[in-house]
């Protein structure tokens, strides 16, 4: 998953144990969900939904908002339905918990299957600095 976003570099070494820290506080307040589909008892595809609080949305009347995220699917898998169907399944588990605003870092493969639920980039912008 990280290997196909590009982002495989960035990551800690201790990144494994602080995900399975993070996520089980998560977990426990049930503020996260986690969907899968499986082949012949392999995970192919799955989907993380959050519900996050912070800077500086934790401001606003509705503070909570969902996050999408950990969306993945096999590349033997690919454009057969299964990213739509667990987008789906998060978007659902979010309306029921009450939240109104999802976000989610899409890649430039993803951005048209978002569009399609209605997801519209942002004002958001990013800045990396690179020490010397």
């Amino acid at each position: 998953m990280f290997q196909d976003s590009g982002k495989e570099n960035l990551l800690r070494e201790d990144f494994l144990e602080e995900v399975e820290k993070k996520y089980g506080e998560l977990y426990k307040r049930k503020k996260a969900i986690h969907y899968v589909i499986e082949d012949k008892n392999k995970i192919i595809a799955c989907a993380g939904a959050f519900i996050k609080e912070d800077l500086p949305y934790c401001f606003y009347e509705q503070s909570e908002y969902g996050f999408i995220g950990d969306v993945y699917v096999d590349h033997k898998f690919r454009r057969k339905g299964y990213a739509q169907a667990l987008t789906n399944k998060t978007i659902d588990w979010f309306s029921k918990k009450g939240i109104q605003t999802v976000r989610l870092l899409a890649s430039n493969d993803a951005k048209e299957l978002y569009k399609s639920f209605g997801f519209e980039q942002t004002d958001q912008m990013v800045l990396n600095i690179r020490s010397k």
